[in-house]
């Protein structure tokens, strides 16, 4: 496991904070202080610790030498994550996370995140017409939707500057946020200098976190989803490909069938034909452009 030790990091990340970038943690005052423990709303007290939620505490993180496979240290803005960025945030205690320690653990719901929360996952071909209906409405409304509490980075954390006077944050639709995530921890390594980077290794695929990190990603996307629509029973449906011959989720009612008039665009009776391609430049100048096709990886 220890060269893989990257990505044990980040799912430990994962549980007190949420995402990378927490809105309110993304400016110049946390760039320069190094510290992500926003005040929770219920008392005003960082962390939630009035009310016994959590506290803010240094982050620890492996100090396990990469593997073979990355033979470089220090370079990285995801290398001993987040210490590129912050060295404090929250630690939730109990059933209580997030990065705030306002909300609840996954498998937990509640006021004082003490019920236990069991999610039963559907086939999604078995859902009625109404549920699929709701289901591309919910992704619909995700990519209509300015994230309320996460940003992206546009820039290296290098070029915001030393003390973090000139942070490169930027808002993101809900279900780009998570696009842009899968990109984030799977693009090659920046090592400084133009088309100096590191390709011999996508840390996100190819590596033993490969199951848990997509696993945990999913039940945040979940998450997000349920405080978005405001539907606390949501689950992600599966699609059971294994002895498909066609793509059956290829519908307008599901993922979108082709047009008749193009084959390589989507049916104009499906709602993600209408759908705008982001573009996020990312710190090594290329583009993210996240094709509609994407979803797949939600509902498989």
């Amino acid at each position: 496991m220890r060269r893989w030790c990257l990505w044990v990091v980040l799912l430990q990340l994962v549980r007190t904070s949420s995402a990378q970038f927490p809105r309110p943690c993304a400016n110049r005052d946390g760039l320069r202080t190094k510290e992500c423990c926003p005040a929770w709303a219920g008392d005003g007290s960082p962390c939630g610790a009035l009310s016994g939620r959590g506290f803010c505490a240094q982050v620890e993180v492996s100090e396990e030498p990469h593997g073979p496979q990355y033979p470089h240290s220090g370079i990285d803005d995801r290398e001993r994550w987040p210490l590129a960025f912050f060295n404090r945030t929250c630690r939730c205690v109990g059933n209580y996370g997030g990065f705030g320690c306002g909300e609840c653990r996954f498998g937990y719901r509640g006021a004082a995140c003490g019920e236990y929360r069991e999610s039963v996952r559907r086939n999604v071909l078995s859902l009625s017409a109404a549920e699929q209906r709701r289901f591309t409405s919910y992704l619909n409304l995700a990519k209509n939707t300015v994230s309320r509490d996460y940003v992206i980075a546009t820039a290296t954390r290098a070029e915001m500057g030393a003390d973090g006077e000139n942070p490169m944050f930027s808002d993101i639709n809900t279900y780009d946020l998570f696009v842009w995530m899968h990109y984030y921890v799977s693009r090659d390594a920046f090592l400084g200098g133009p088309g100096n980077v590191w390709r011999d290794i996508d840390f996100a695929h190819e590596s033993a976190a490969f199951l848990p990190w997509h696993r945990l990603y999913l039940l945040h996307w979940e998450h997000e989803i349920r405080k978005l629509t405001g539907d606390p029973d949501f689950s992600i449906p599966y699609w059971d490909w294994r002895d498909a011959q066609t793509c059956q989720v290829c519908t307008d009612a599901l993922m979108g069938g082709r047009s008749p008039l193009d084959p390589n665009l989507l049916s104009p009776a499906s709602v993600f034909s209408s759908w705008k391609v982001s573009a996020a430049t990312d710190p090594l100048g290329s583009e993210v452009t996240p094709p509609s096709t994407q979803l797949l990886r939600f509902t498989v």
